[in-house]
Order: structure tokens, then C-alpha cells, then sequence
């Protein structure tokens, strides 16, 4: 049982990351600190991960699915179309012993026919490939009723996201906005570290 914030931070920073991030995918490694703020929030506010169904799309080596099941998830299905981002995910979640409540799946989000009670996602922004992050959105809001997704920050794609969700037949509660900080990942960066805004925004369908 998982007794803090900080408690699931020091267990989540020993996730191992992606070796080769692949820079179509816009991978990288969401920090322990922000995934802990994520789920706690998640948890704690809205009390939708304990004895629910978690499906992390785009689940990359697994973090959140992972942070899900420590913090009591009844099951978590984490999908990812890299067939190795999977293998370490696996790997990482029997090392912290959730293993037995977890399953991965490799494929494209936008053929997997699975159901939950919510989707909790940190999708690609739509920076290397425009729209990359509404697959997501539409595929989430096909496989649970509520979803949780990380979105790159910004007032003029907060106005489109408000617009596209509506669209979709579904609604924004909540937004919370974040700021990660992120190492140095591709060869192209030329900082240590960087950091940018992002949003969390909590998705209902209409009706629900």
C-alpha cells in the first residue's frame, strides 16, 4: 500500500526508460515527480484508479500504468505500437511486483478492442506528426467513459482541444496545468534540460 505522494515518486524513478527513443513516436521519459502529481490527482481527487479497470494508451516502458496498479488499480492494460517500449514495460512492472495485475498489448491504438473504466494517457503532442494526439483522444473516449490526457500547454490549444472534444461527443471537467522538465533526449537538443508547459485535462463523455 502505497502511503504518499512521495512514496510512489521514489518508486516510480526506478523505471527504466527507453534506450533508443524513437523520435517519430516523440518518446521520452515522463519524469517520476510529474507521473506521481498525475496519478495523485487521478486517485486522490477523483478517486478513479483504486478497484478500477486502467488502460494506459501509448503506455511507452510503462510508468503510469505501473504508478496506476501500485496505487491499487483492480487491473491494467497498458497498449503501445513499439514492440520494444512493451518488452521493458513488462520487464519494469515485474520488477515492482505488479505484474499479476497488468497485461500489455503491442499495437495501434486505433484497432484495439479493450474496455475500462478509465483511460489514463500521455500521447504524443502532434509536434513530429499533426494529429497524433487526437488518435488518442478517439480511441480513449471508444474504450472508457472517462479519460485522463496529458496534452502539450498553450491557450490556443486549449481553445482547440475544447472544440475537438466537444466534437467527439465529450466534454472537459478539468484541466490541470504542469511543467515538466525534461533531460536532454535527441541528438537535435541542445540544452540539458528542457523545460514546457502541458495540461492535463480530465474527459468525460456526454451522458456519462
Amino acid at each position: 500500500m502505497i502511503s504518499s505522494k512521495t512514496e510512489l515518486e521514489i518508486i516510480l524513478e526506478k523505471i527504466k526508460s527507453f534506450e533508443s527513443p524513437i523520435l517519430s513516436l516523440e518518446q521520452y521519459k515522463l519524469p517520476a515527480t510529474i507521473a506521481a502529481d498525475i496519478l495523485w490527482y487521478i486517485n486522490f481527487r477523483h478517486k478513479d484508479i483504486s478497484n478500477k479497470i486502467v488502460i494506459d494508451l501509448g503506455c511507452g516502458t510503462g510508468i503510469l500504468g505501473i504508478g496506476a496498479a501500485l496505487l491499487s488499480a483492480k487491473y491494467v492494460i497498458g497498449v503501445d505500437i513499439d514492440e520494444k517500449a512493451i518488452k521493458y514495460a513488462r520487464e519494469n512492472a515485474y520488477e515492482l511486483k505488479v505484474l499479476d495485475r497488468m497485461d500489455f498489448i503491442v499495437g495501434d491504438v486505433r484497432n484495439i478492442e479493450i474496455k475500462g473504466d478509465i483511460v489514463i494517457q500521455n500521447p504524443p503532442f502532434g509536434v513530429r506528426r499533426k494529429g497524433a494526439d487526437r488518435i488518442f483522444i478517439i480511441a480513449g473516449l471508444k474504450i472508457a467513459p472517462k479519460i485522463y490526457s496529458l496534452h502539450k500547454g498553450g491557450e490556443r490549444i486549449r481553445k482547440f482541444m475544447i472544440k475537438f472534444i466537444s466534437d467527439n461527443n465529450a466534454k472537459i471537467e478539468e484541466i490541470v496545468p504542469l511543467k515538466i522538465k525534461l533531460p536532454h533526449t535527441y541528438q537535435f537538443h541542445k540544452k540539458k534540460f528542457y523545460v514546457f508547459k502541458a495540461d492535463l485535462y480530465k474527459i468525460t463523455r456526454k451522458g456519462v
